[in-house]
């Protein structure tokens, strides 16, 4: 019995793994052909999925990436650029957005930006229609705020600016919550 157990824990990691590495090679794909802008945008360029990200220069590194997958009901969060010393406790790590007196925690992993070969944070979940509900009321007031952002990943952080975001998080949420 604790063999099976042990057996479906190891399966069920690997399939987190996996499920970890297809998005954010997802994320870093849909970027890789082109170059990553400064400043604040999205790419919509496959149905049914939305990527949100910021550079602070053209082609640097992604401080925030969010992508929402319809298609295969994915939401992910990714930072790369903020990784350097991170020790991960017990393989587990904590992206936290704040500003002002408002906050978001996810916890994730480090993994590869396949865009940058950076290493990155990310955060992947499998999403249904409360999740989906949860974000836009807890993590987009943050996102529609004046700012700035910070974005901090372990003791690593980044303040980033929120001007510039509004046209491409209008686009983002029409394709997420399927409205703007």
């Amino acid at each position: 019995m604790v063999l099976d157990m042990a057996i479906k824990t190891n399966i069920y990691l690997a399939t987190c793994v996996a499920t970890a590495a297809s998005m954010l090679a997802l994320t870093g794909a849909s970027r890789a052909a082109d170059d990553i802008p400064a400043g604040w945008s999205v790419d919509l360029s496959k149905p049914k999925q939305a990527i949100i990200s910021y550079a602070a220069e053209a082609n640097g590194p992604r401080a925030l990436i969010i992508a929402c997958m319809r298609d295969s009901e994915e939401f992910g969060m990714y930072s790369t650029g903020l990784m350097d010393g991170v020790k991960p406790h017990g393989g587990i790590l904590t992206m936290q957005l704040t500003t002002g007196n408002m906050k978001y925690t996810v916890r994730g992993e480090p993994s590869m930006d396949n865009a940058s070969g950076q290493a990155a944070f990310s955060y992947e979940t499998n999403i249904n229609a409360r999740a989906l509900g949860m974000v836009r009321s807890e993590l987009f007031p943050l996102l529609y705020s004046k700012g700035p952002l910070t974005i901090k990943v372990d003791k690593n952080e980044r303040q980033v600016p929120l001007n510039g975001i509004a046209e491409p998080l209008k686009k983002f949420s029409a394709v997420c919550f399927g409205k703007s």
